[in-house]
């Protein structure tokens, strides 16, 4: 059936037995290819009734369907044609694992980060009605997690305020990446047990609509009383004093209700917030037992279950570690996740230090400040974040942190270019993006040694916002020809004709380079990537040419700015600077990524010999 289907109106003249049977080849599709190829299973596996409810009450793309986060987009491709592209979701040039309006006029907005949608929605539709298209819906489907985010509530407040046709979908699943924390995450479990009000009302319309000429005069007068059956079975909720009428909490399983509901919404002309309660890994047991192993994995055993262990530990189980001994040390010392705590390889601190570990949700900028505040009374925080994510928090980086002259460190994870999950998640902005933030040192690790010393210097020296980048996945396996981690900078090579500059995972891309190009090179190994002493600024000037290589944006990145400092020194040799290019990389291997980028040791092998062959 599913092969069948081209676009959301196939499934609109469906039976109910036949949708049923509908989601069940839905789920197998998504176990058989997430085994292989990997991306987000448990969450997508929560919203199939969900999603074909979307497409069989609302006209899409007419009306407009915005996923928030957007990682639970995969049934909604599934059932708007794109089946037979699917077995290439998440592979270069094959199907993103988020929304992408490249792919399918269904797409609405690339939607890779958290908390976004609602404030979309309002401005889509609000352009509508600018237009005088008033019989437009738009929906914004976003997860509980995503309402831990300061810009949901910021969209609520606005959308609250509109009249038309917006619809808010809160799919609570009990989960966003890591358990929920916080005071939303016990207000929803409030209202889940508020449902009698509900249900009762539901009766008494099904009852009075169907009762002939006294039902409508009977459910006239029971309106009279609805204020106070409303204050005895269920006292309000925020989504009601923000303006939205609110419908729920209901069964996100139940396709006869969701249906139901979702057309009550629909001819309600006025904001509405649906609260549907739905299980993350819904239909597969493995992914209902372990929604946060099975949230986001690279590929799987669909009979056993069995997934993507680690054989070692990686850089972020390399920090984890590295942070219990020092904590074990130091009582000042508190880890700061925004649920993440997993991913960021804090679980063994959260356990061993629990009154010093702090999830805030996905609140980014909440992280940061907060952090500010444990710092100017004493503490010592270290939060931990995806490069990609730390966006969110850039204002409270300069305004919270460097301009109060806070200590504190931050270990940027995912740092460079991270694969499959695309555009909305490789992490190349947080150099350009700290790089002119006065104060903030930034390190940048090549090697689990390299990051245990950053790590025990940032934690140590308290000047500032100290940054330490590393990138996903494992050390190098080569032996590395340095010896001294604790040093800023570490220098290898006699030869003053040539020297290649690099830092962090780019340093192995470019020793290959130097040997495959078998040339006299000297080389340059940044620890600390910034700010760059005038003493190493003074040593390169002795060098007829410069090259640097770096993976991170080629504009502002770290290769610019020292050239900026040779400039200013006058140096008069050849300098040339090469990482990647104003662009946004698309999905697929890191490995085939950085040669498509010319980052790899044979790019980095031409670039030597091209640099060589010029005269100085």
């Amino acid at each position: 059936m599913l092969e069948k289907i081209q676009n959301p109106a196939d499934i609109k003249g469906l039976s109910y037995d036949e949708i049923a049977d509908l989601g069940d080849e839905i789920r197998t599709c998504l176990i058989d290819h997430i085994s292989h190829n990997g991306g987000h299973l448990a969450s997508n596996l929560g919203v199939v009734e969900l999603t074909m409810a979307l497409h069989r009450v609302f006209d899409s793309p007419k009306d407009q369907i915005i996923f928030d986060v957007g990682h639970q987009c995969y049934v909604h491709k599934l059932l708007t044609g794109r089946y037979n592209a699917f077995e290439l979701l998440r592979k270069e040039d094959g199907l993103s694992g988020f929304p992408n309006p490249a792919e399918s006029t269904h797409d609405i907005l690339k939607t890779g980060h958290s908390s976004t949608a609602i404030s979309s929605a309002v401005g889509l539709l609000k352009a509508f009605q600018l237009n005088g298209e008033q019989d437009r819906h738009v929906i914004a489907v976003v997860g509980d997690g995503a309402m831990t985010g300061g810009l949901s509530y910021e969209g609520l407040n606005n959308g609250g305020r509109m009249q038309g046709n917006l619809i808010v979908i809160l799919n609570d699943n009990d989960m966003s990446i890591s358990a929920n924390v916080g005071s939303f995450a016990t207000y929803l479990s409030k209202i889940r047990s508020r449902q009698g009000y509900f249900r009762f009302k539901d009766f008494l319309t099904r009852v009075t609509n169907g009762t002939p000429l006294i039902g409508k005069w009977v459910y006239r007068r029971f309106q009279k009383i609805k204020q106070a059956l409303k204050s005895v079975f269920y006292q309000g909720n925020i989504f009601e004093n923000m303006g939205f009428a609110y419908l729920g909490p209901i069964d996100g399983h139940n396709q006869r209700t969701l249906e139901r509901v979702m057309t009550r919404a629909k001819n309600q002309n006025k904001p509405c917030l649906i609260h549907v309660k739905t299980i993350k890994g819904k239909g597969y047991s493995f992914a209902e037992n372990q929604p946060t192993d099975f949230h986001g994995l690279s590929s799987f055993d669909v009979e056993t279950g069995e997934h993507g262990q680690k054989i070692k530990p990686d850089f972020s189980d390399i920090f984890g570690s590295e942070l219990c001994l020092l904590a074990e040390k130091d009582p000042k010392i508190c880890a700061i996740t925004a649920a993440m705590a997993a991913g960021c390889g804090l679980t063994e601190f959260s356990r061993s230090f629990p009154d010093r570990f702090f999830d805030v949700g996905i609140a980014e900028q909440h992280a940061l400040t907060f952090a500010g505040g444990l710092s100017k009374n004493g503490m010592k925080p270290v939060f931990a974040v995806y490069s990609s994510f730390l966006q969110r928090g850039f204002d409270q980086v300069i305004h919270d942190l460097s301009l109060q002259s806070i200590n504190m460190t931050l270990c940027i994870d995912r740092a460079g270019i991270v694969g499959e999950d695309g555009e909305t998640h490789q992490g190349l902005f947080d150099i350009p993006m700290l790089l002119p933030v006065p104060g903030v040192s930034i390190y940048s690790p090549t090697s689990y040694s390299d990051l245990r010393i950053a790590l025990q210097k940032c934690v140590a020296i308290g000047t500032g916002v100290s940054a330490i980048r590393y990138p996903r996945g494992y050390e190098p396996d080569m032996v590395l020809p340095f010896s001294k981690p604790e040093d800023d900078v570490e220098w290898i090579g006699t030869s003053k004709e040539l020297c290649v500059v690099s830092y962090g995972r780019q340093v192995v891309s470019c020793l290959k380079g130097i040997r495959k190009a078998n040339m006299q090179v000297s080389f340059l190994k940044l620890n600390k990537i910034h700010p760059i002493s005038e003493e190493t600024v003074r040593n390169l000037m002795y060098y007829k040419r410069i090259l640097f290589i770096e993976e991170s944006y080629q504009n502002n990145g770290i290769g610019a700015h020292v050239g900026n400092l040779l400039m200013n020194c006058s140096y008069r040799g050849i300098y040339r600077n090469f990482g990647i290019k104003n662009q946004f990389l698309k999905s697929g291997k890191p490995d085939d990524l950085l040669k498509e980028c010319h980052l790899d040791g044979d790019s980095i092998a031409e670039m030597i010999q091209k640099i060589g062959a010029l005269e100085a």
